[in-house]
């Protein structure tokens, strides 16, 4: 009988392990039919709290009932395979069954097992990559400098929103409800057709953007500094406004923020029009950058009176309907409109020479059921279709009329997330180191060169084409 009892143990072990493998996996899986990726490993561990409460109301909505049946098979099976290690019967046979069942459970989920474990290896190595990194970037200049400064005070605005979709914004003149109603009668505002991001998770986004590195060359970023660096070397005094706890984590992003003046971390969207309304008085050249939380799931970073679309997942997630995340979705959009309005008449109200880009670090994945981002490595286009607007000034257009031009000229052009950096640049007319310097990649500029629009997956190395 001992021989049975060591046999129990060694099944035990397994079984537990399988059991809580799938524990982990199942949220991803029902949502998105993948499994984990390095990427979701940093993410899940550098959460904010905002992210790790929508994380758990996921759970809770549309997870918790398969893993409270998967604990119950587990914890049956244990019992099951501790009768039959006393004594064999066709009941303790049939359970025991069961138990294995639950053994085999994983391998229903295409390489549950290994990837559970590789990618969170990976997210280790990732890790101890940029902590390693971190200070790459302190020695380096860009020897930056401000041509044909016409002594007018420049004010320029770098806006960054959070899961912001292309598709659900009425201003691009198809969607059929009305997400954008101040957005579009701003008239000296251009919204690009066909922007992508360059990542579908913030953490590979956001160095991307501020660098200008590519999806493949994606490590270079630490050797560099960001846009930031540029409008500092010129004289510019620079901020940051952010609602984003993220931004700030030691390990992630350290590195990105040495180049600001101050740094204010508001608690609510709403917060960052009022602070950036205190900097623009500042004399001298500005540069702002405005970072959103912005349409992260829930999407309920809004007040009550938001709520249009209804049966929204924040008032009613008992509600039965197809639209219950749509709706919820939409409603945040609407917000999203009214505070970016709120920042463009605040910059406008200066009347110094002023511009502003906004764009999105991702979209979102969103079904009827669920929503969400950077969870798969075959990411929709939905989760890389974003947003870039620029709006600029009247005083901006008399100084830069060819800038304007060229602005509304490549709006329908493949573009993406590599151009940011140089158009943000050449939006100040800021000139860098000629060995530094890249032709074609500013949307500001009068040619756009052939370039090859690629996204960073969620596990951190691999790099799929998109065009």
């Amino acid at each position: 009988m001992q021989y049975k009892r060591w046999l129990y143990l060694l099944l035990l072990i397994p079984l537990t392990l399988t059991w809580f493998g799938v524990l982990l996996e199942l949220p991803v899986w029902v949502g998105y039919r993948t499994s984990w990726s390095a990427g979701f490993w940093i993410a899940l561990f550098s959460a904010t709290s905002f992210e790790s409460d929508a994380l758990m109301g996921y759970i809770k909505f549309g997870v918790a009932p398969l893993m409270i049946l998967t604990t119950i098979m587990y914890l049956v099976g244990c019992w099951a395979m501790w009768r039959a290690s006393k004594s064999l019967n066709l009941g303790t046979i049939l359970i025991t069954l069961i138990a294995i069942t639950v053994l085999l459970l994983p391998f229903v989920i295409p390489n549950t097992p290994a990837s559970l474990v590789s990618e969170a290896i990976g997210a280790v190595k990732q890790t101890n990559y940029i902590k390693k990194h971190n200070g790459d970037s302190y020695n380096f200049t860009y020897n930056a400098c401000h041509r044909e400064k016409n002594g007018q005070p420049e004010l320029y605005v770098f806006a960054l929103g959070e899961s912001l979709r292309y598709d659900n914004l009425s201003l691009n003149g198809r969607y059929n409800r009305h997400t954008t109603p101040l957005l579009e009668r701003q008239e000296a505002l251009c919204l690009y057709s066909n922007y992508y991001s360059t990542a579908t998770l913030t953490q590979y986004a956001l160095p991307i953007l501020l660098t200008g590195v590519s999806p493949e060359n994606y490590r270079q970023h630490f050797e560099r500094k960001t846009f930031i660096s540029p409008f500092h070397e010129v004289g510019f005094y620079t901020a940051l406004v952010t609602h984003h706890e993220q931004l700030l984590n030691t390990n992630l992003f350290a590195y990105l923020k040495n180049d600001f003046d101050t740094i204010i971390v508001v608690t609510h969207d709403s917060l960052i029009a009022p602070t950036i309304q205190s900097i623009v008085q500042i004399e001298g050249d500005v540069f702002i950058m405005a970072h959103y939380l912005g349409n992260h799931f829930f999407y309920n970073n809004h007040p009550d009176d938001y709520y249009k679309w209804l049966p929204d997942y924040n008032l009613t997630p008992e509600a039965k309907n197809d639209s219950l995340f749509w709706n919820a979705y939409d409603n945040s959009v609407l917000y999203t409109d009214k505070i970016l309005v709120d920042a463009i008449k605040i910059v406008e109200a200066t009347h110094k020479q002023s511009a502003l880009l906004f764009t999105s670090d991702h979209g979102d994945y969103l079904k009827e059921y669920i929503g969400g981002h950077g969870m798969s490595q075959n990411p929709t286009k939905e989760e890389y279709h974003v947003p870039l607007m620029v709006w600029y000034s009247d005083k901006y257009k008399e100084a830069y009329p060819e800038k304007v031009a060229n602005v509304i000229k490549h709006k329908d052009e493949p573009v993406c997330a590599d151009h940011v950096f140089w158009s943000m640049l050449d939006m100040a007319n800021i000139r860098i180191d000629s060995t530094l310097q890249q032709g074609g990649m500013s949307i500001f500029g009068d040619t756009m060169l052939p370039h090859q629009r690629t996204l960073l997956l969620p596990d951190g190395r691999s790099v799929k084409t998109l065009d």
